[in-house]
């Protein structure tokens, strides 16, 4: 990344050693920043364009164009704050100038939250007033629970732990909806993700139900480049399987030879019935689907309504499955599965199979409905998903050849 600041610094007469000690960085961060060796963060970024009174864009740019015309895909990618849109960038101003107004020395997820609706016209803004949030009543909110500040403002106001984190979220949800910036719904979305901190807190208080927020945003946010969706969601699934020994999902991550049969038979069963019909798409077990939380799931069968997937993805679809099947392996927890089956039950999932190769059992879950279980030489039925269609038990399991 190129940037002006030795141009703005020299400008000035300041040395290195001033520079850095106005900034509260060592001589040589400001000589790797001048020499192009070392990006800053957003925190000293915004520091520096406050020292200078300018734009970060005036100072940081690509080498060949500003820092919000569309760059090369790996540079925006590289460069996290490179990527906010002008309106993001308002909204961290406008966060700036609230803690200044409460006189605290620092910008949290309230001050941001404050920033988000005061922007006006993003889509953080509006969805956020659809809701019935208002600047006043936040505000109200927050000056309630933080109070008032010593009004000792230094020049970079920093952001708390959480605020950077939210900002963190906000690059990851950037990247899952395929944005080549990152703007002001992904900043929602990346608050939305937090479990506590003042601006949840304040969320709550006003009695927002924060999972229907972020499934409205999610609907309104427009979805960008395949390609980009696709990297970020196989990103989420690469870093699942790093941490297999320790994450609780990924016990099912080796099937066995019998659970692999079974569910091949499920399978070329459920096809064979579908294709035909053009009811929809059978989808096998390499397909992850992002739940509204940002967990990627990805279950060893899936069925999506043909009228639901408006059109077919090079990558990965925008809806979660109408049906999601699981075949218990000898190496799996069945609480497990059935967990990983009831997060997509509350989402928008209407039927979860637990096929049990061992009991010669199947388990079918609905929202709000208690489990069903099938047994070996009764017949399976999907009514609400799959009309007329039977699959009896017997013809799940592995046959003994002669």
């Amino acid at each position: 990344m190129k940037n002006r600041l030795r141009i703005l610094r020299v400008e000035r007469n300041w040395s290195q050693a001033e520079l850095a000690k106005r900034l509260g960085v060592s001589r040589q961060t400001i000589n790797a920043l001048e020499v192009g060796k070392y990006d800053p963060s957003l925190p000293l970024a915004f520091k520096i364009a406050q020292l200078f009174n300018t734009s970060i864009e005036t100072i940081f740019f690509t080498e060949e164009k500003s820092m919000f015309a569309q760059s090369s895909y790996s540079s925006l990618l590289d460069n996290p704050f490179l990527r906010f849109t002008p309106s993001a960038v308002e909204v961290i101003q406008l966060a700036q100038h609230e803690s200044r107004r409460l006189g605290h020395n620092f910008v949290g997820t309230e001050q941001i939250l404050i920033g988000l609706i005061a922007e006006d016209k993003g889509i953080a803004a509006q969805t956020l007033k659809s809701f019935g949030i208002s600047q006043k009543v936040v505000q109200t909110e927050v000056q309630r629970i933080i109070g008032r500040g010593a009004g000792n403002i230094s020049l970079g106001i920093p952001f708390t732990a959480k605020a950077v984190q939210l900002l963190k979220n906000a690059e990851e949800e950037s990247k899952a909806l395929g944005h080549y910036h990152i703007d002001t719904e992904n900043f929602l979305l990346g608050l939305l993700r937090l479990t506590e901190g003042v601006a949840i807190e304040v969320l709550k208080k006003l009695n927002i139900d924060i999972d229907k927020l972020r499934t409205q945003l999610l609907k309104v946010a427009p979805r960008g480049s395949e390609t980009m969706i696709a990297k970020a969601i196989q990103e989420k699934i690469n870093k699942s399987s790093a941490n297999a020994m320790t994450s609780e999902y990924l016990e099912e991550a080796t099937p066995d030879f019998t659970a692999s049969e079974v569910s091949t038979r499920f399978s070329v069963r459920l096809f064979t019935w579908v294709e035909p019909r053009k009811l929809g798409y059978v989808v096998g077990s390499t397909t992850g689907y992002q739940l509204a939380d940002g967990e990627i799931l990805t279950p060893q069968i899936s069925f999506i309504l043909q009228e639901r997937l408006k059109r077919i993805p090079r990558t990965y679809p925008e809806v979660l499955p109408d049906l999601v099947v699981e075949v218990k392996s000898a190496f799996e927890r069945r609480s497990t599965l059935e967990d990983k089956i009831k997060l997509f039950l509350q989402q928008e999932t209407k039927v979860g199979l637990l096929i049990d190769p061992d009991q010669q059992t199947v388990t079918i879950y609905r929202p709000g409905i208690e489990a069903e279980v099938i047994e070996n030489g009764e017949i399976l039925t999907v009514p609400e998903l799959l009309p007329d269609w039977e699959l009896p038990l017997s013809e799940l399991w592995i046959p003994l050849l002669d």
